[in-house]
């Protein structure tokens, strides 16, 4: 399970990283659009920020699958009997797979109240936003999870 976990978060990257790079072009077009051009395009203030959003929490929750989000390498230095550091690192992974699980269902809730709306320049849905956390909560609670599993064994 903790391998298809990190395979799953090192696609997650892999799209953070695609998206990074559509927001960086589309910022780079609206500059010359805006300076270049005189005309800003209509989508100048939407599309990066969905792209950033999306990228982030993608990102945050890739690298939480893959282990190393909320990993700091302290716990050896902190912890010297292997059966504390056990426990220690499935109490961090109950801890994690807490917070996604309430962070899921806040987004759930935010979904909800977003409704049907829409962005006015692009027309995407507004709850397509939220849509970013719920992708990225879910991904850290598959990685924690994930981890808790593999230590049961």
């Amino acid at each position: 399970m903790e391998a298809l976990a990190r395979r799953v978060g090192g696609l997650a990257i892999a799209a953070s990283a695609v998206l990074t790079a559509a927001f960086t072009a589309a910022v780079v077009w609206t500059v010359i659009a805006r300076y270049g051009f005189g005309r800003t395009p209509v989508w100048a203030e939407e599309l990066p920020r969905l792209l950033l959003v999306w990228s982030a929490f993608l990102a945050a929750g890739g690298a939480e699958a893959r282990g190393g989000h909320l990993s700091a390498g302290l716990m050896p230095l902190l912890v010297r009997h292997s059966g504390a550091a056990r426990v220690a690192a499935a109490a961090g992974d109950l801890a994690v797979l807490g917070f996604a699980a309430l962070a899921l269902w806040a987004t759930i809730e935010c979904v909800a109240i977003a409704g049907g709306g829409t962005t006015t320049a692009l027309g995407f849905p507004v709850a397509s936003f939220f849509w970013a956390a719920g992708a990225g909560m879910a991904l850290i609670g598959f990685g924690a999870a994930a981890r808790l599993l593999s230590r049961a064994r």
